[in-house]
């Protein structure tokens, strides 16, 4: 699953996002499920002043989901200051404050609802080409 975490507040120049990134990038326990992870700068082209940061990553299975916000509630507890941040998942957004027991429970439940989609809609896809699928091997997409 795809996901990208950035600043929710417009004027942030991207320091807390970079802050978060090497905090992520340093836990092991959350690496372990994650494909890739990177930091990206976005901003308007020519623009005058700091692009802001983006982290995108990708997670293999579904304990990454919990692992990641285990290790950001973690990074939030040492840094009570930072901005929201904004999570982008496929099909929404989770847009969170603080580190405390609801915001983990916020995060885990929508990356899992993500993924169960997902998994889903995949199932369903495969379910329909093999089930059109001919004598002589070829299949029929409907």
């Amino acid at each position: 699953m795809r996901i990208t975490i950035g600043s929710a507040e417009r004027d942030d120049t991207g320091v807390a996002i970079a802050d978060l990134y090497d905090w992520l990038r340093g836990d092991t326990e959350f690496r372990r499920g994650v494909e890739a992870i990177g930091l990206q700068s976005r901003g308007e082209p020519g623009a005058m002043g700091d692009a802001a940061h983006v982290i995108e990553l990708v997670l293999e299975h579904g304990i990454a989901a919990l692992n990641l916000a285990v290790a950001y509630a973690t990074w939030r507890t040492a840094r009570p200051s930072a901005p929201a941040v904004t999570i982008t998942f496929p099909g929404g957004a989770l847009t969170v404050q603080d580190g405390n027991e609801e915001t983990v429970r916020r995060i885990v439940e929508a990356l899992r609802t993500t993924e169960a989609a997902e998994a889903t809609s995949t199932a369903e896809a495969t379910g329909t080409a093999e089930a059109t699928g001919s004598a002589e091997g070829t299949a029929e997409v409907r």
